[in-house]
Order: structure tokens, then C-alpha cells, then sequence
């Protein structure tokens, strides 16, 4: 049989096993003797799943490794032709990354209980599923329509899932701003894309790129702009990001983990196909602009991630500054390909593409850990959490692998598409286009800041919420979780750490999404040296470094001392005794914690931060004798102050206004009717 027949197999399994894996899900339990039946259907559903994630990973693999898959295509009934669903070069990266997320999160979502699942569970699984087919559908759609049902369900499915926890007030008031924003990007995607295919004749997307082609470019970049615009805010940029930090973290660890590990990336997706493979180049200013935006997200990214106390909502803000990273490389790639240099945007390209999987691989197991780590822990707040290394060994572990990955650590996933993010900018600074001469130096600085605030936040959260003495008797009590949930974390943590040892051969294998971007004037090989063993962006004397020979470096050094040790005198005696405190019992408010450690930041970014501190004496008769001082502290959002509020007044204000045409008579509504009518045939003409 043809490897590329079974590669369209695999795609149909996939598709088909996630449609699947909701019906079983959502069909009620029977009940039996024992219960051996009730948990049956939630067990099938979830293996399904995992099953058809795999064989989406496959799919996606087996296309960067030169396989051609052949296109699902079947008539929906609808207009605009046949719906088709297909993996190219552009696409395989982003299912390989959802095809092992979604596998990972799937394994990751506790096992039924004998007695069977209950509805809320069942309910639970049914949505997970249906999102994962809603992501899996837009990353392989090859017909606009079908991509905007996709996208639409999506984001219906993820705001589902969200607000999962009825009961909670904060996941409702999430959910309702993610919706918000996300309807208002989608009705600029939707409207640019179908402008589109209105112009086209067709929704197939060859059709729309050979009409956005023959379109001058007076019409064509509005049009372009128009659908950035929506993809952006799924990419969460500044300013349309304040839904990230406030949805991702009211998900269920393994929804957070999908979300941020994959759908997040679908604006980055959408952007590579419309905005830039469908023009065949990026239109003037697109680049620049998202050069600018990226390095200011990046920057607000990561300076609320270090300040902020709750962990899940700081992994939310650091997601936020790993979008700007993708969105500065993305823009970068794009200015220095409009102005002619392949070989450059091809560094940048490559760093954008190499950086998505590995962020989305890091921030998968961070979520995941995390979620696990809170819930035993019994709070979010990291000032309540503490000593969790000890107790939950395996899952510290992987939640390690995560924040060293993310804090940007070499051998890890993220060091080298943030490495060749650098190289970019330097040799952009030096080579590229006046207007990215003039930008580069602050994108290089603020890379530079970025980073350094996001390790700085990846030290805290591992250290005030793992590391030291449990600051609560919940944080002191936490119980293991399932040895199958950290297997699966463990295995995610190999896989971040394969990404990051093997950059090279992902390089290599990123050859034929890049080779689709900037045609064949760009050399994949170019980027690897030393028979693939170290990256070196063109001209390879520039700069160049090897993550094995690393490797091979660290393993000698620490192997030395042990091996000298041994031989020296054999294993040394180890003594245990509590630390002296000066005769003082040691008390776990005695540590860092997360406000102290970060305090000298919050003095430094006072003024952007605007951070609001209230101090409340309790006392009894004079304020001058208090029984306790209580403390509160908090950061309003940037955006939230400098553009929501301003404009929920402005909307306010219109509606306010717009109330006295509410005259109460039926003739003058229909006067109104009359008149808009009236408009609409004269615009019409």
C-alpha cells in the first residue's frame, strides 16, 4: 500500500476517532452490576481520543518528512463547493504540535471511576474532544467556509470548556470577555475572507490566493489587513490579549494545556496562510508592524507574569509574551523577505516555526503540572502552596523540565528559536531595510528584557510554589496523583527536551514549510552545519551553536567529579540535621515569598505597573495601639486601564444617547425603518 494512501488513512482516522471519541462521551452510561459497564463508554472515549490525537501527530510528521497526503474531500450540502480537508507543508508542523498536545491532554484527564462517570464529567470529555476536532479542522481546512466554521466552533467549544465551573463567578466573567473579544475578531476574519472569496468566485484557497493576486493593491491590502486583524486577537498581541490571562486559567488543567499549547498557535497559523503564503509576499508595513507589536506584548507578557501571585495566571501572561516572541520572529521574516533577503527571513521564519512547537510542547506541560501541583496543593495562590518538590517528586519534575525550558535554558525547546530570534535581529540591525534598522535595536532590547523578566517569573513559580516548607496545612497534606497523569507528564518532559537536544534535525524537517513560504530560492540546509550537528543561520561564520555538543560538555563535567570521587574514596557519608535558626523556631513565613521576591520589580516598573497597595489597621479604641495590620495589593491590567475602560465609557455614553430615539411610537420606528432602507438602496447603487 502507497505511504501516502495511509497517510490519507491516518487523516480520516483522526478526524473520524475524534468525532467519535464526543458521541461516546455524550451518550449516558448504562448502569450494571459492579459498575464495570457505567465506566466502559468514558474509558473507550478517552482511549479513542488519544488514539486519533497519535494519528494526527503521525499525519503531521510524516508530511514534514516529504509525504504528500491526499485531500478529504465530501459535499456538505452548503454553497461554495465541496469542503476539503488536507495537511500541506505549511500546515504539518501546527498537527504535529496539536496531534501530541491533544494526546497528552486526553491522557492527562483522570480515568472514570468504576461506578462510571458523572454527567458534568461525561459532559467534560465530550467537549475536550470536539474542541481538539474543531483545532484539527482548522489546521487542515483547504475551503474558507469550512475554516470559519471551524475557527467559529473553536472558539464556542473553548468558551464551553472555560466556563466548565458553573458554580464560579470569575470563569463565568472569563468566558463572557473571551467571547467578546473573540466574536469581534472573527467578524473581521469572516468578513475579510468572504470579501475574498466574493471576489474570487470560489472558497477554495488556491482560488483565494490567485484572486488576491490579480487584486491591485489598493484593494488587496485592506483586505489583508482586515483578516491580521482578526487572526491576531486568537495570537493574543497587545491589545487584545486581556482575555488570555483571564480565561486560560479558569479551564481544567488539561483544556489550559490545549489551549494555550495549541490554539494559540492558530493565529499564528492563519497569519502564515493568509497574510502572507496567499499574497505570495507580506503587503508594505505588515512586517514592521508586527515587529513593533510583538516586542511590546512580549515585554507586557512577561512583566505581569513576574508580578503576578497566582500560578496558572502567570503561565497565562508568559503565554501572552511568547506570542509577541512568535509575532516579532513572524514580522521580522516578513520585512527582510519583502525587502529581498531570503536567506535572512528564512533565520526568522525558521526561529517563528521552531519556537511555535516548542513553546507549545513547554507550555502544555507547564499547565499541566501546574494544575496538578494547585489542585493538591489546594490553592492557586502561590503564597499558599510551598514544599510540593518533596511530596510530589515525579510531578516537580516535569513542572522543572517546563520552567527551565521556558525561562529559555539551553538543551530545553525554547533556547533555540529564541537564539535565532537574536541572530535575526542582529544581522537585520546590520543588513536589513532602513525603517528594521531603526526598529531593531529596541526589539533587541526588549527581547532581551522579555526573556530575562520571564525567567525571572519561572523562578518564582518554582521556587515559592515547589520548592521550601508548605506554607498551608493543604500544601503540607498534598496526596500524589495518578502515576498514569505523571507517566504522561514525564513523557511530554522527553519530548521538550528532544526538541530542544535535536534543534538541528527539527531544523531539517521544518525545510519543507519554510521551502513553502520563501519558494525555492531558500535552502533549508543552510541553517545546519558540521554534518547537522550545530545551527548556523547564513553565512555560517557568523555565529553558530551545537545543543549535542553541549550536552556531551555538561555530561563530561558533571561525570568527572563523580567518577574522581569514587575512585578517590567511594561513596561520601552523608549527615542529615536541621538547619540552626539562632535558636528561633522556624516558621514557613520565614521564606521568600512571591510579593518579597519580586518587590524590587514592582519598585522598578512602579510607575507602569500603577500598582495599588491598601493598609488596614485593626484596632481596638486608638489606632495607635492595633491588634493587626492587614495588607492588600494589587496590579490593574495596562490594557484594561489604558483602552477597555475609556471605551466601555464611550459605549456607555452612545448607548445612553442613542435612548431618546426610544420616543415609544410605533410610526416613528417605522419612520426609521423607512429611512435606513432608503440608505442601503442608495449605498447599494
Amino acid at each position: 500500500m502507497p505511504l501516502a494512501v495511509i497517510d490519507g488513512a491516518l487523516l480520516a482516522a483522526a478526524v473520524w476517532g475524534l468525532g467519535l471519541a464526543a458521541l461516546l462521551a455524550a451518550l449516558p452510561s448504562p448502569r450494571a452490576r459492579g459498575g464495570s459497564l457505567a465506566a466502559l463508554l468514558p474509558s473507550a472515549a478517552r482511549g479513542t481520543a488519544i488514539v486519533a490525537s497519535l494519528a494526527l501527530a503521525a499525519v503531521g510528521a510524516l508530511r514534514l518528512a516529504g509525504l504528500e497526503t491526499p485531500p478529504l474531500t465530501w459535499d456538505a450540502g452548503l454553497p461554495g463547493g465541496r469542503f476539503a480537508l488536507g495537511v500541506d507543508a505549511l500546515a504539518a508542523p501546527f498537527v504535529l504540535l496539536l496531534g501530541v498536545v491533544a494526546a497528552i491532554s486526553f491522557a492527562a484527564r483522570p480515568a472514570a471511576a468504576p461506578g462510571g462517570a458523572s454527567r458534568g464529567e461525561r459532559a467534560g470529555m465530550a467537549l475536550h474532544a470536539a474542541f481538539a476536532l474543531a483545532l484539527a479542522a482548522v489546521f487542515t481546512a483547504r475551503h474558507a467556509l469550512l475554516f470559519l466554521l471551524a475557527w467559529e466552533g473553536m472558539t464556542l467549544l473553548s468558551a464551553a470548556l472555560v466556563a466548565s465551573d458553573t458554580r464560579s463567578a470569575r470563569a463565568r466573567s472569563a468566558c463572557f470577555v473571551y467571547l467578546a473579544i473573540s466574536h469581534v475578531g472573527a467578524a473581521l476574519l469572516g468578513f475579510g475572507l468572504l470579501s475574498l472569496a466574493a471576489r474570487a468566485g470560489s472558497f477554495d484557497f488556491a482560488d483565494l490566493a490567485a484572486a488576491l493576486a490579480r487584486l491591485p493593491a489598493a484593494e488587496a491590502s485592506p483586505l489583508v489587513w482586515l483578516i491580521s486583524a482578526g487572526l491576531v486577537v486568537k495570537l493574543g498581541l497587545v491589545p487584545v490579549h486581556v482575555w488570555l490571562p483571564l480565561a486560560h486559567p479558569e479551564a481544567p488543567g488539561p483544556i489550559s494545556a490545549l489551549l494555550s499549547g495549541a490554539m494559540v498557535k492558530a493565529g499564528l497559523y492563519g497569519l502564515l496562510r493568509f497574510a502572507w503564503q496567499m499574497p505570495g509576499l507580506p503587503i508594505a508595513g505588515w512586517g514592521m508592524t508586527l515587529v513593533a507589536l510583538g516586542t511590546i506584548t512580549a515585554l507586557i507578557g512577561a512583566l505581569y507574569a513576574v508580578v503576578e501571585p497566582d500560578a496558572k495566571r502567570l503561565l497565562a501572561h508568559s503565554t501572552v509574551k511568547h506570542a509577541g516572541l512568535l509575532a516579532l520572529a513572524l514580522g521580522l521574516a516578513g520585512a527582510l523577505a519583502r525587502n529581498g533577503q531570503t536567506a535572512l527571513a528564512g533565520v526568522a521564519l525558521a526561529a517563528c516555526l521552531y519556537h511555535a512547537v516548542g513553546h507549545g510542547l513547554s507550555k502544555a506541560l507547564a499547565f499541566l503540572s501546574v494544575a496538578e501541583a494547585t489542585h493538591a496543593g489546594g490553592s492557586r495562590d502561590l503564597e499558599r502552596l510551598g514544599g510540593l518538590a518533596r511530596r510530589l517528586p515525579r510531578l516537580s519534575a516535569g513542572a522543572l523540565v517546563a520552567v527551565l525550558s521556558l525561562s529559555g535554558l539551553p538543551l530545553l525547546s525554547c533556547f533555540a528559536g529564541e537564539w535565532l530570534m537574536f541572530q535575526a535581529l542582529i544581522r537585520g540591525y546590520s543588513e536589513g531595510p532602513p525603517p528594521l534598522r531603526l526598529l531593531a535595536p529596541f526589539a533587541g532590547a526588549g527581547l532581551a528584557l522579555a526573556t530575562a523578566l520571564a525567567a525571572a517569573a519561572m523562578v518564582k513559580l518554582y521556587g515559592i510554589g515547589f520548592l521550601g516548607r508548605p506554607r498551608t496545612p493543604a500544601a503540607a497534606a498534598a496526596r500524589p496523583v495518578a502515576p498514569g497523569i505523571e507517566n504522561a507528564l514525564l513523557l511530554l518532559g522527553g519530548l521538550v527536551a528532544a526538541w530542544g537536544l535535536l534543534a538541528t534535525w527539527a531544523m531539517t524537517a521544518l525545510g519543507a514549510p519554510l521551502g513553502a513560504m520563501l519558494g525555492p530560492a531558500f535552502d533549508p540546509t543552510a541553517l545546519v552545519t558540521a554534518g547537522g550537528l550545530a545551527l548556523a543561520p547564513p553565512p555560517a561564520t557568523s555565529a553558530s551553536i551545537s545543543p549535542l555538543a553541549i550536552a556531551l560538555l555538561l555530561a563530561v563535567f558533571l561525570a568527572v567529579p563523580f567518577a574522581w570521587a569514587r575512585a578517590s574514596g567511594g561513596r561520601a557519608e552523608v549527615r542529615r540535621a536541621p538547619s540552626w535558626a539562632c535558636g528561633i523556631r522556624l516558621d514557613p513565613r520565614m521564606q521568600y515569598s512571591a510579593l518579597g521576591l519580586t518587590k524590587p520589580l514592582r519598585l522598578i516598573f512602579g510607575r507602569l505597573l500603577q500598582v495599588e497597595r491598601e493598609v488596614e489597621v485593626l484596632s481596638q479604641g486608638s489606632p495607635y495601639f492595633g491588634r493587626a495590620l492587614r495588607f492588600r495589593s494589587g496590579i490593574p491590567p495596562l490594557a484594561e486601564r489604558m483602552f477597555y475602560q475609556p471605551l466601555v465609557q464611550a459605549v456607555l455614553w452612545a448607548s445612553d444617547q442613542a435612548r431618546r430615539l426610544q420616543a415609544g411610537n410605533l410610526h416613528l420606528y417605522l419612520g426609521y425603518l423607512l429611512a435606513t432602507l432608503v440608505a442601503l438602496l442608495v449605498w447599494a447603487r
